[in-house]
């Protein structure tokens, strides 16, 4: 006589599957985690690699004279009265119409996935931010203030060692006293390149960000104001600028 009596997983076998998958998901989490930061990253510089590109054809159509940074993304920091400049990046009510907008019409490009991410759960916290104001942000690039208005031939230093466009945290650290809330990267000690990019332990103010150089060519920038110790001026240029900031090779203090 045949027994078509299916036997089941007993109480034991089935624990042992369930310890065996969680196991598999503890060792495989942080590596899909990995992979999905490291694919950010690539997705981030491979904006900044179009706006490079465009960098060339806006001054091919300019005379190869540079917007003004203040303006280059979006025309006025206050398209109403009283608005809240800080917010500008995360309010698609008012579109962006600076001149060099146009010149990259895929808006995705306009705005890392990492930042993208990070704005979502912790965009509200910025400095005085509006909360009648819906955080979504639709860009994070800033440019080289001291670009602003300039000639491209008029810059003394290689062209690889001036950047162009770079990101900015959307929150203060020690040492910072502004955050991304206009188009301009002021690298005089105003402003700073971001840290979230590669960070350590989930220490947002330990990494890096990704700049486009006036070249075209994009690397991984490390802010100099790193440390708890703003007086640490060791990694600054000129003891007060970032890095890559000063188009010239003379000192912007004489």
């Amino acid at each position: 006589m045949i027994n078509n009596k299916r036997k089941g997983f007993t109480l034991i076998e089935l624990l042992v599957v369930i310890a065996i998958i969680a196991l598999l998901m503890g060792i495989l989490m942080p590596a899909l985690h990995r992979v999905k930061k490291q694919a950010q990253e690539m997705a981030c510089r491979a904006n900044l690699r179009q706006y490079g590109i465009a960098h060339n054809i806006y001054l091919d159509d300019y005379d190869f004279k540079y917007p003004d940074a203040w303006t280059s993304l979006v025309m006025t920091e206050e398209p109403v009265s009283g608005y809240q400049r800080y917010c500008r990046w995360h309010d698609p009510r008012y579109p962006a119409d600076g001149p060099f907008w146009p010149y990259l019409a895929a808006e995705k490009v306009h705005l890392c996935p990492l930042f993208n991410s990070l704005a979502r759960t912790y965009g509200a916290n910025h400095p005085s931010h509006d909360p009648a104001i819906p955080v979504v942000p639709y860009y994070n690039y800033s440019m080289n203030y001291f670009l602003s208005k300039k000639k491209r031939s008029e810059f003394t230093r290689t062209l690889s060692e001036i950047f162009f466009f770079s990101e900015e945290n959307m929150w203060l650290r020690t040492g910072c006293s502004f955050v991304l809330n206009d188009n301009a990267l002021c690298g005089d000690g105003r402003d700073w390149f971001g840290t979230f990019h590669n960070t350590k332990s989930g220490d947002l103010d330990s990494g890096s960000v990704n700049a486009v150089f006036v070249d075209a060519h994009v690397e991984p920038v490390i802010s100099a104001l790193r440390d708890e110790d703003p007086s640490d001026k060791s990694e600054m240029e000129y003891g007060t600028y970032e890095k890559f900031s000063w188009p010239y090779k003379r000192d912007p203090t004489q």
